[in-house]
C-alpha cells in the first residue's frame, strides 16, 4: 500500500470516528478468539478420547491419538515454518515507508512476510474445520478478518497476510487430511 493510498484511508477513518475505534479495537482483540479457541478444541478432543478409553475401545483411541498429535504437531510446525521463512525473508512493513503512520504503532521493522497473525489463525482454522466444520467455517472468517485488520491497521501489506492465511490455511489442511 502506498504513503498517498494509506493517508486517504486514515483520514477517511478520521471522519468515522467509531469505525476507527473499531478497527483499533478489532486489531488488538480479535486475535485472541483463534488463540483461545485452540486450547478448547484440544480439552473437546482430550474429552472424546478419555470418553473412548472408558468405552474400551482401543482402535477409536489410537486413531484419536494420532487426530490429537496432528491437531497439535500441524500447527506448532507451521507456526515455526512461518517464523524461519520470516527472519529469512526480512520483507519490510509498510511503515518502514518514508512518511508512512500506521494506525497501530508499532516497534518491530521488516519480518512482515508472511503475517503470522494470518498464517497462525489460518493454520487453526483449518484445524477446526476438520473436527467442528461449523466452527471452523467461523474460525475462517475471524482469519480472514483478522488479516484485514493487520492491513487496517498499517502494520502489514495485503501480500503478507494473504501468503499468510494461503501458507497457513495449505499447510493446516494438508497436515489435517492427507
Amino acid at each position: 500500500m502506498s504513503v498517498e493510498r494509506y493517508q486517504r484511508f486514515l483520514l477517511w477513518l478520521d471522519a468515522r470516528p467509531g469505525v476507527k475505534r473499531a478497527v483499533i479495537f478489532l486489531d488488538r482483540w480479535l486475535p485472541l478468539v483463534p488463540f483461545a479457541g485452540y486450547p478448547v478444541l484440544l480439552v473437546l478432543l482430550n474429552l472424546q478420547l478419555f470418553r473412548l478409553m472408558g468405552a474400551g475401545q482401543r482402535e477409536a483411541v489410537l486413531e484419536m491419538m494420532q487426530h490429537i498429535a496432528r491437531a497439535v504437531f500441524v500447527p506448532a510446525l507451521t507456526l515455526w515454518g512461518g517464523t524461519v521463512l520470516r527472519r529469512k525473508l526480512d520483507l519490510p512493513r509498510p511503515y518502514d515507508q518514508p512518511g508512512f503512520t500506521p494506525l497501530v504503532a508499532k516497534e518491530t521493522r521488516g519480518r512482515s512476510f508472511p503475517s503470522r497473525h494470518a498464517l497462525s489463525a489460518a493454520v487453526l482454522a483449518a484445524v477446526w474445520l476438520y473436527f467442528y466444520p461449523f466452527v471452523g467455517r467461523i474460525m475462517t472468517a475471524v482469519a480472514l478478518g483478522i488479516g484485514a485488520l493487520r492491513v487496517m491497521a498499517g502494520v502489514h501489506f495485503v501480500r503478507d497476510v494473504a501468503a499468510g492465511f494461503a501458507l497457513g490455511f495449505a499447510l493446516g489442511a494438508a497436515g489435517m487430511w492427507l
